[in-house]
């Protein structure tokens, strides 16, 4: 029988709930080679996702998950988690994207709330432009 990644989900967060760090821990390390038994390995990403999920739904916290170009301080962290009104009820994940350039993108529950960047600014600059020649053509 093959299990859904939902119900591989499923199963790993009730053995993890109410468990102590420790037992968490020994669960965890053992996982993958089920997961590797059953064929399931290609399906981690998407399991672990769905854990996630799970976690999130049944505390009533946030995902957060602020990308930059290069590493931002704790209190610069610390002030946008604030900001968001999320200290309390939020996973925090900090990403490394040299690709935004400078700035920050903020996401929360997976959908974006804030792109601040710099790759973002000049795309939408680039965007503006190409209108405005367009514009001008036509005219």
């Amino acid at each position: 029988m093959r299990y859904t990644a939902a119900q591989y989900a499923t199963a790993l967060y009730s053995l993890l709930k109410g468990k102590s760090p420790r037992e968490q821990k020994f669960i965890l390390a053992r996982f993958p080679a089920l997961l590797r038994v059953h064929g399931a390995w290609g399906r981690r990403e998407k399991i672990l996702a769905a854990v996630e999920a799970q976690e999130l739904k049944e505390t009533g916290r946030q995902k957060i998950e602020i990308s930059s170009a290069t590493p931002i301080s704790r209190v610069m962290k610390s002030e946008l988690v604030r900001a968001l009104g999320a200290e309390k009820k939020a996973m925090v994940r900090e990403k490394i994207k040299p690709d935004l350039l400078a700035g920050v993108q903020i996401l929360i529950n997976d959908e974006v709330l804030i792109d601040a960047s710099a790759a973002h600014l000049v795309a939408k600059l680039f965007a503006r432009n190409s209108v405005s020649r367009d514009h001008n053509r036509m005219h």
